[in-house]
């Protein structure tokens, strides 16, 4: 990884680089700083939360005089940022067919779609041709993320099922949302399997609820965020002048990182959500309904 990471930077001809990492990879970046300063490059550490290649700190790093962001953990969204952005995926060497085999009685459908995050792809080929072995029609999906599941969707109707194996919710429930399709969630680290078609249903319900709840309330707060892969602003005004048509109060509410704390002191009773999707997911830190756009438009629809 030290090495790979050091021909990126060399190919970029950077001299002083800010590093940035999500949560999971923070305990690895002192030493890659160590290793970086003893090849000659001035670097700084981001301690700010990293949600993904959406959520770049490229204007950061142009502030503190860097010529280049090292973005770990993540691959390219192609966003357009102000210093150039070398991305290093950070592929971690994993066996997913231990786990997959405990499973595999378990798993009653044939045909299946299989997915991971960027980091497990060479274990994802590797328990794909495992699973063919043992008689499923497997389909490689790639990666996903919990707002991009454009990769597996492609099989969508050739497949029974999709099967995430990895760590974390976000992702799997992110492509249950885009399907109808059960989505199997194994858990590396739980080792446990989940159908999330039960969970979407219930999902689909507190949507519904929170629709019907919001149709009666007055003062609405449009969330756009200023990360660069994340800035929906022109959704946002098109959502003001569909919502002020109703009758209701529009505020468009900017940040970079939105918490409760921050909006304390203003009076909005629903927070219509443009930027990271999982943001909707947070109505009980935020103790207000939460929308998507999509949520927005049909309690609009509702409205006429």
């Amino acid at each position: 990884m030290l090495g790979e990471t050091l021909k990126l930077l060399k190919r970029k001809k950077a001299r002083r680089v800010l590093i940035q990492v999500p949560e999971g990879l923070k305990t690895g970046v002192q030493r890659l700083a160590n290793f970086l300063e003893k090849n000659g490059f001035e670097t700084l550490i981001s301690i700010e939360p990293c949600f993904g290649a959406c959520d770049l700190r490229d204007r950061e790093a142009k502030a503190l005089g860097c010529d280049t962001l090292l973005h770990l953990g993540h691959a390219s969204m192609d966003v357009k940022a102000e210093v150039p952005v070398v991305y290093y995926e950070y592929p971690i060497e994993y066996d997913f067919i231990p786990v997959v085999r405990i499973f595999l009685k378990q798993i009653k459908f044939r045909k299946i779609c299989v997915v991971s995050t960027v980091q497990f792809l060479n274990a994802l080929e590797k328990a794909v041709k495992f699973m063919e072995e043992n008689g499923f029609e497997v389909y490689n999906g790639g990666k996903i993320l919990g707002c991009d599941a454009s990769g597996p969707k492609k099989h969508e109707n050739v497949t029974e099922c999709f099967l995430f194996i990895g760590s974390g919710r976000f992702h799997p429930l992110g492509l249950q949302e885009k399907t109808d399709k059960p989505v199997l969630f194994l858990d590396i680290e739980n080792r446990t399997l989940e159908n999330l078609l039960e969970e979407k249903n219930k999902m689909e319900i507190r949507r519904k609820l929170r629709i019907e709840k919001a149709r009666g309330m007055k003062s609405f707060g449009i969330l756009v965020s200023t990360k660069p892969g994340q800035n929906k602003i022109r959704n946002a005004f098109d959502l003001k002048e569909k919502l002020k048509k109703t009758g209701r109060d529009v505020y468009i509410l900017a940040g970079d990182y939105f918490t409760a704390e921050k909006l304390l002191g203003l009076k909005i009773d629903v927070l219509v959500n443009t930027s990271c999707p999982r943001i909707r997911d947070d109505y009980e830190q935020f103790n207000k309904i939460i929308f998507n756009p999509e949520d927005a438009e049909e309690m609009i629809a509702a409205d006429e």
